[in-house]
């Protein structure tokens, strides 16, 4: 676990609302996608990624030490989604909202279920995004983390940094070409880098 998430951590474990805020933050654009790729339903997805972050803040003080923040979020979430998937009642509400169709439920259920979560490094994962992140020329980064980590749409980057749009457009694809080299071994737990 990085310094920041470990402290961050603790801070949580002390009730710190501010702490669990960024954590939130940081994380819930990741859940969401990598919920999403398993369980196509917003409304579900959305209840998923609120019930792992309820069971942070609900069980704070119960988890040991060294637990890795990203790694726990990810086991909730992904033990949520089995939940739902194995569930009569939320298998029917997903046929009725989407065009999923009952095999690819089943196969989206073995995909999930075959995930060891205790092989998964989601230090590796960060220290990968850090990593690339700096490997950016320094505009490219910029428009990158605005886009990415801080959910602003192209045209507002665009007005902020005072480049057109075009430029913004290029420099987000030339950061996600990389990121697609680097991370396509995590690809499930890395899809909110690369949907907009």
């Amino acid at each position: 676990m990085n310094d920041d998430n470990s402290c961050l951590f603790e801070r949580i474990r002390k009730g710190d609302e501010t702490a669990f805020e960024l954590v939130y933050k940081s994380y819930v654009s990741r859940l969401y996608y990598f919920v999403y790729e398993y369980v196509p339903n917003t409304d579900i997805v959305e209840n998923i990624v609120q019930e792992t972050f309820m069971t942070l803040w609900n069980k704070r003080t119960t988890l040991a030490d060294n637990t890795n923040l990203g790694a726990y979020l990810f086991t909730v979430a992904r033990n949520n989604c089995l939940y739902k998937l194995r569930d009569r009642r939320y298998k029917q509400r997903l046929f009725k909202s989407t065009d999923v169709d009952e095999s690819e439920l089943n196969e989206n259920l073995d995909s999930l279920s075959a995930i060891d979560m205790s092989l998964i490094s989601f230090s590796e994962i960060e220290q990968i995004i850090e990593h690339t992140i700096r490997r950016l020329p320094p505009q490219c980064r910029t428009v990158f983390l605005l886009s990415r980590f801080e959910d602003k749409k192209n045209r507002e980057i665009s007005e902020e940094l005072g480049i057109s749009l075009k430029t913004v457009e290029m420099h987000v694809s030339r950061a996600l070409k990389l990121f697609r080299t680097t991370l396509k071994d995590y690809l499930p737990f890395t899809i909110f880098l690369f949907v907009r």
